[in-house]
């Protein structure tokens, strides 16, 4: 079906069918009808080779979000499916730019907003992890150019589409798992924040909770925030403070990627193990998990999050397509025992049905 067809069928000029599919210019209400009552039953796709020879024109999108190697490497898989997108549209005219801010400074934040020149902008790419200065930057992004969410979201924002897991399952599920792997003994059940300001990482730690309230009498829960457990001295001091005032805990559960420091300081060489839950495949989690420090990681599929989010900008913005307004990544969980001998982060998954969703 192409432009031409629609509009035989249609009984109106090419130049009427291009305006009701960009949505510029005056037709009457009977027409638009009629119009995209046979672009729904045709199924009609733009091609993106010839629209994008027709207005010669390069697109590009913005990626803003903490540095690659913040959060035990996790931003850097989600860059790695960016660049898997990027690559792949490269012929259409896409060139995608990298913002990185670290995540632990609000000057950063601000200083990598200003380099990013809006008016050449066609869309962004961000991860809302620092939601109080996000909010305030969105407020001041033309409302022209779109943007969408990877990783995490914000309740109060409109973007194109958000792509990320839900939160509070995630959290729910890992109390559930932590509840199996010590046999329902009860006792207390730790928890670790590593960012309280992040929405994403508050809304797992209510699903935990609400898991173990359930359950009745004889559960308690201690939930702690540690926002640097990348720095040696202060991890060092909350894991021994907490295992203090907790030498027997029934299990932990750490909210991040961040779950290889806790395993190693608590079941690194120790003879009592406690069970760990934590999230997603970055190489050191991989490792404790093979050697049975780490119980289980819950995947996020960041490597997919950012290679779906650069192809929702580019059919919102040059396909002219209508996008999903929520993709909701599923949980994946990971045991050493279904972990395959050459385990990767998620690359090798960036591609299923992209366009299809």
């Amino acid at each position: 079906m192409t432009i031409r067809d629609i509009a035989l069928q249609a009984g109106v000029s090419i130049g009427t069918v291009d305006r009701v599919l960009h949505n510029r210019g005056r037709v009457s209400q009977e027409t638009r009808n009629r119009i995209e009552s046979i672009v729904e039953r045709s199924g009609y796709r733009p091609n993106p080779i010839a629209r994008h020879l027709k207005l010669k024109r390069e697109y590009q999108f913005y990626i803003f979000g903490p540095r690659a190697d913040e959060d035990s490497g996790y931003w850097n898989i989600v860059y790695q499916g960016i660049r898997k997108a990027a690559d792949e549209l490269n012929a259409f005219g896409i060139r995608v730019l990298f913002a990185e801010f670290d995540r632990y400074s609000k000057d950063s934040f601000w200083s990598t907003v200003e380099k990013i020149p809006l008016n050449s902008c066609d869309g962004l790419l961000l991860a809302p992890v620092e939601p109080e200065e996000t909010k305030k930057w969105l407020q001041s992004i033309p409302p022209q150019i779109p943007y969408a969410f990877f990783d995490a979201t914000l309740p109060e924002a409109t973007p194109i589409t958000s792509i990320g897991q839900d939160p509070f399952n995630g959290g729910f599920l890992a109390g559930k798992l932590l509840a199996l792997l010590s046999l329902m003994q009860k006792g207390t059940f730790c928890t670790i924040s590593p960012h309280s300001e992040d929405y994403h990482i508050n809304q797992r730690i209510k699903g935990f909770l609400s898991f173990w309230i359930q359950q009745g009498t004889g559960y308690s829960m201690e939930v702690r925030t540690c926002s640097n457990l990348d720095h040696e001295l202060t991890r060092t001091e909350f894991l021994s403070a907490l295992l203090r005032e907790i030498p027997h805990p029934r299990g932990i559960f750490v909210a991040n990627a961040a779950a290889h420091w806790v395993a190693e300081f608590v079941n690194s060489g120790k003879e009592t193990h406690i069970p760990i839950i934590g999230y997603d495949l970055v190489p050191e989690n991989v490792r404790l998990l093979r050697e049975g420090c780490i119980d289980v990681l819950i995947s996020q599929r960041p490597a997919y999050q950012g290679y779906q989010a650069v192809y929702q900008l580019y059919r919102h913005v040059v396909l002219q397509e209508k996008v999903s307004e929520r993709i909701q990544i599923p949980i994946h969980i990971y045991l050493k025992e279904n972990l395959l001998p050459n385990e990767s982060p998620d690359l090798e998954y960036v591609g299923e049905a992209v366009l299809s969703m």
